[in-house]
């Protein structure tokens, strides 16, 4: 092939290539770990690894952040699933310190997760879910409609921890008002994973604090808020 030839074909060649590629990204992206579905059994779920390197810049995902109650019943995949966990309230540090900041280092909000499946307690030391209750319990995650079709429905709920490494006794009514502060930054972080990846999110208020509270066995008091996460329609 002489210098004239050659020349013509890179053109060519650099298309064949770029479609090659593609394909081998996109069939990589069919098959893999981020297209793998939640376990639809009522069982300990294994959480896969934070996937670090997906999303927008922090400045973009802050733009796109917004409240968006128009959810699709579309199922999130494990994969994202994994990633908005430990974005909410993940181990980020060696020593077991999370995402989220808590007032002397005593994590005193628990994420409760309700699939279709049944709720599960978010252990993030572990970053797995624990089943807490069988059966679809979505009707008492909230009284809006769109709550009972979307895939996925975070409760946030306090615990008042002891706090031993106090220098002094702190009063329950102070260790609430951090226990929002907590909850706060955990929905946000959602709400930003959720800006990144395309997702639509919003927090509420309106959860059915008595029922939500006997099927996990917590006081209705400590039920926070709630949080709905889905493809948007």
């Amino acid at each position: 092939m002489n210098r004239r030839t050659f020349l013509k074909s890179v053109p060519a060649l650099t298309v064949l290539a770029s479609a090659s590629t593609g394909f081998a990204n996109d069939a990589n992206e069919a098959t893999g770990t981020n297209q793998q579905p939640i376990p639809q059994t009522y069982d300990v779920i294994k959480l896969n690894p934070p996937d670090l390197n997906r999303g927008i810049s922090l400045m973009q995902a802050l733009k796109k952040r917004k409240t968006n109650r128009d959810i699709s019943d579309k199922r999130v995949t494990l994969q994202q699933l994994s990633d908005l966990l430990w974005a909410a309230d993940g181990v980020n540090r060696p020593d077991g310190k999370r995402t989220s900041p808590a007032a002397m280092g005593i994590y005193c909000v628990d994420i409760y997760v309700v699939l279709p499946e049944g709720i599960y307690l978010y252990d993030a030391a572990k970053h797995e879910l624990k089943p807490v209750a069988k059966g679809d319990f979505r009707k008492l995650a909230g009284m809006q409609d769109f709550v009972f079709i979307a895939p996925l429905n975070l409760v946030y709920v306090f615990t008042l921890k002891p706090a031993p490494n106090a220098p002094a006794p702190v009063p329950e009514e102070k260790r609430k008002i951090w226990g929002d502060v907590e909850v706060g930054c955990m929905v946000q972080n959602v709400y930003l994973y959720c800006a990144s990846q395309g997702l639509a999110a919003t927090v509420r208020g309106m959860v059915d604090q008595k029922k939500f509270g006997e099927t996990i066995k917590v006081k209705p008091e400590q039920i926070v808020v709630a949080q709905t996460i889905g493809y948007p329609k």
